[in-house]
Parts: C-alpha cells; structure tokens; sequence
C-alpha cells in the first residue's frame, strides 16, 4: 500500500521549479558521502537517475549506490540561493532510499523516466541509464527567508 505524504503545495512547486538538488547518503559506518543530483517527483517518491554521463566505475560501484545498498537512510536539499538573501529557501527530505533497474518494467519507474525525459531534455543525448534511486519521504523540512 502506497501512502501519499502531505506535501504542502508551495513546498510541492518548490520542488517542481528546481533543477538540482544534492543527495546524503553514509555507509554502514556512517561515513557521510554527497553528490548533486537531478531527479523528478511524483507526489509520492523521488527518482534520481544513474545516467549514461561519462563515469569512471560502473554504475553499480558508484558510492551513492553501495551506500544506500548498505543503509538506505538519504536526505536530499533543495535550495534556492540569491544574492538578495530574502529569497533564501530551502526544502529538505529525509526518507529511505532504493536502487531500481530499468530493466524490471516497473511502470512507476517508466513514468518517472517519461518526466525525467521532459524535465531535462539532454537526456534524449546521453541516456537515463539502466539505475535509478528511488526514495520515499519520511520527512520534509522546509524553510523561506521571505513569506512570499
């Protein structure tokens, strides 16, 4: 059973609007480990691709991958910075992460992948690749400098 966390609507376009975000994983000795990532949201998980970008390991060995295959406890930020420090703002998840393959047909998964698609078109270049993490929110922080 798939439970929808509440997301408040702002905090849901601020989500929606950005581009980039930066992925916290640690190891089972708690070594901590962060990347910038893109991803989508489908009101219900966070889907981060493992692309086809030029990487020096195989997808599998990458440390974003060991880590959640040894702790899937992640956050993931979402910030918005300006020079005018009024629009400061920034959305925090915290949630348990899992590795997916294209390869298991999952139509969640090809949803996200259609989205991914649309959301940045340099993946019709250079491929999603065959992993994609997959995160459930268990909880959301989120903090505006301006009330606007």
């Amino acid at each position: 059973m798939d439970s929808r966390m509440d997301i408040d609507a702002k905090i849901e376009k601020f989500i929606e609007r950005a581009r980039v975000a930066r992925l916290a994983t640690a190891n089972s000795e708690s070594e901590p480990h962060l990347v910038p990532v893109v991803f989508v949201f489908d009101g219900n998980h966070f889907f981060i691709p493992i692309d086809e970008k030029r990487k020096t390991i195989k997808p599998e060995k990458l440390k974003r991958v060991t880590n959640i295959n040894e702790n899937p406890n992640v956050a993931l930020l979402i910030d918005e910075y300006s020079e005018d420090w009024t629009k400061l703002a920034f959305v925090m998840i915290q949630g348990k992460a899992s590795i997916a393959s294209k390869s298991l047909q999952n139509t969640q998964l090809q949803e996200a992948h259609k989205k991914l698609m649309t959301k940045y078109p340099q993946y019709q270049k250079i491929g999603l690749g065959e992993l994609c993490i997959i995160i459930k929110p268990e909880k959301v922080t989120s903090w505006r400098n301006s009330q606007s």
